[in-house]
């Protein structure tokens, strides 16, 4: 059984690495589009191919790549995160305007009798 030499494990490992990167875009657009079900897919995604990616040793010239590219996520998953209680907050402010709207109908409906 033949190993495979440095050249094709750094093509490899540096096509799982944009793979991630890709994701992490992806993810990003996600959150500003507000599509929480296609973010909250690509997040397991993302962390399955971390996950893998991270299971064996990196060729010596992709770390620094994979170092800036790791404060890049971590960047944007700030952003993300950010967004995700921009949206909670959005969504109980309608809820307590909701729940005001439907106090008041009651009163009125109330106060008709």
């Amino acid at each position: 059984m033949a190993f495979p030499d440095q050249t094709e494990i750094r093509a490899t490992q540096l096509a799982a690495w944009k793979h991630i990167m890709a994701l992490s875009e992806q993810l990003l657009h996600s959150a500003r589009r507000q599509d929480w079900d296609n973010l909250d897919r690509l997040h397991g995604e993302r962390e399955q191919a971390l996950e893998h990616f991270f299971r064996e040793a990196l060729i010596q010239d992709l770390i620094p790549i994979v170092q800036q590219d790791i404060k890049k996520i971590r960047d944007q998953d700030s952003d993300i995160v950010q967004m995700v209680k921009n949206n909670r907050d959005e969504l109980g402010a309608e809820s307590r305007r909701l729940n005001l709207m439907k106090n008041r109908i009651k009163e009125y409906l109330s106060a008709d009798k």
